[in-house]
């Protein structure tokens, strides 16, 4: 069991729930994605391009884990698909385990934040735009879009577009952050 993936996941979920978001699986899977792809946070996980954008295999279990020792809880909400995730009962448990930085939990906070409200839709092509910046090196903003309209046919150029110039929102943020702590 590893409590350090453990505790970031309780992290993401009790951000994204601070600032309003859903908390859906999804959200926290793209959550921890964009911690780690902006260079805030060296994320413990291995993510993949997959159907819906950035993808971890092995998230499931890890919820399952965490399930089992009340960790974590999961509700269905009526009107929803999915469920919203949120911490359990020995969630501190975990977080007495493998605490969090200072530096750690502030990034966490500026990514939930960005995440905030939105949804499946807008967090897909988000995420995949930034994998594309920095999974394939593609920066320039045309090519950008256009790799992603490639890569997800159901994502208009015109939404690849502003999903892309949210990505660099998003990135330039990290990027301060990131050179401030270096200094």
């Amino acid at each position: 069991m590893r409590f350090d993936k453990h505790a970031l996941i309780l992290a993401v979920i009790e951000g994204l729930n601070q600032h309003e978001s859903r908390t859906g699986k999804t959200h926290v899977q793209k959550a921890l994605f964009l911690l780690d792809a902006s260079g805030l946070l060296k994320a413990p996980f291995n993510f993949v391009l997959y159907k819906h954008g950035p993808y971890l295999t092995d998230f499931e279990i890890e919820l399952e884990q965490m399930k089992s020792y009340a960790a974590l809880k999961s509700d269905t909400v009526e009107g929803w698909y999915g469920v919203r995730l949120s911490p359990g009962m020995n969630a501190l448990f975990v977080k007495r385990m493998s605490p969090l930085s200072e530096a750690s939990r502030r990034a966490v906070d500026l990514v939930c934040r960005f995440v905030g409200r939105m949804g499946v839709m807008e967090l897909e092509p988000l995420a995949t735009a930034i994998w594309i910046r920095t999974r394939e090196g593609v920066v320039d903003p045309d090519d950008v879009a256009a790799r992603l309209h490639q890569l997800k046919p159901h994502v208009s150029v015109h939404k690849a577009e502003e999903a892309d110039r949210e990505a660099r929102k998003l990135l330039d943020s990290a990027e301060s952050v990131v050179t401030a702590r270096q200094t």
